[in-house]
């Protein structure tokens, strides 16, 4: 969350820098961060899109924001090489700094690996097509680690339990029996078939709830954009200027939930094993919608929602 907020502001404060310099009728802009690193910017953007890709962790969102990294590096190359045509002093201030880091770890790392090929350009791509797998690997390696560590439970055959903070098996199972116990979750399980669930257990103001349920709440959608949303939007990056906004994004403790009941099925929409619940390929869709009060043991509102998220049609992934 830290990056999320940190980054916007460092890009701003930068990109003022810069164009304060260019006001000044100077060239190259060397003072401050870039004595050290030569694309703080790109450095701060990626920094922000970090922090928001830790607030809904999906494989895919990883993987954007590794082809996002990939992109600035051969944007900030580009711009490299734009600067040494206009300015040949360019050169030495690239000898005297690193690229995104200061001390220019990564090219250190690539001249003990990589540098004594004679073709830099086979080593480069070779550097990239490393670092790309590695990138990989942590992303898969992530991705089991959160699989094997989530609270969850199995409650019957056909369904497991999921809660998006700590809880005990015992406290999960409760609150999705009682959930169950509702004759319209019944029923709007069973016009499904034979079919495999998932049931998320968040809380009952969860502000992300979009992700896993389209429930008639505003977005920012096309023609939907007022001064109002962009007032929202800026809280939302910069949630220390709204003492709510943590609690409007993840929720508040206390004895109320909200249960999403989804359906999980192949990416062909045939139906799959409880074995491949949690298979990179398994792919959800909501059913129901349950808000249930633990502390009184009772269901209240209940919500029949479009088979859909806030995305569509297309089926969310799981992780």
């Amino acid at each position: 969350m830290a990056g999320k907020t940190l980054g916007p502001l460092a890009f701003f404060a930068l990109a003022a820098q810069i164009y304060g310099s260019k006001l000044l009728g100077r060239k190259l802009v060397n003072s401050g961060i870039y004595r050290y690193i030569r694309h703080p910017q790109y450095l701060s953007l990626g920094l922000s899109a970090f922090g928001l890709s830790t607030m809904w962790p999906r494989m895919i969102i990883f993987l954007l924001f590794v082809g996002m990294v990939f992109a600035y590096y051969f944007m900030a190359r580009v711009e490299e090489r734009r600067m040494l045509a206009i300015d040949p002093s360019y050169a030495d201030y690239m000898h005297h700094t690193g690229m995104f880091l200061p001390g220019n770890p990564g090219g250190r790392l690539y001249q003990v690996l990589f540098g004594s090929l004679r073709d830099q350009k086979v080593a480069r791509t070779l550097g990239l097509a490393s670092l790309l797998l590695l990138a990989l690997l942590v992303g898969f390696g992530l991705r089991a680690y959160t699989v094997r560590h989530i609270a969850r439970s199995v409650v019957s055959p056909d369904m497991e339990v999921v809660s998006v903070y700590p809880m005990t098996s015992v406290a999960m199972q409760q609150l999705t029996a009682l959930a169950l116990s509702d004759p319209s979750v019944q029923q709007a399980l069973r016009r499904e078939g034979h079919a495999m669930f998932v049931a998320h257990i968040l809380p009952h103001d969860y502000g992300m709830i979009a992700m896993f349920a389209d429930i008639g709440t505003h977005h920012m959608a096309p023609g939907n954009v007022r001064l109002s949303r962009f007032k929202y939007l800026c809280g939302w990056l910069l949630p220390f200027l709204d003492s709510r906004m943590r609690t409007d994004l993840m929720g508040s403790d206390g004895q109320e939930y909200r249960v999403v009941f989804s359906r999980v099925d192949s990416p062909r929409g045939q139906p799959i094993s409880q074995r491949q619940l949690f298979d990179l390929s398994a792919k959800m869709t909501p059913v129901y919608v349950a808000d249930v009060n633990a502390a009184a043991r009772q269901v209240g509102r209940t919500i029949d929602p479009p088979h859909r998220s806030f995305w569509g049609d297309v089926k969310m992934p799981i992780f």
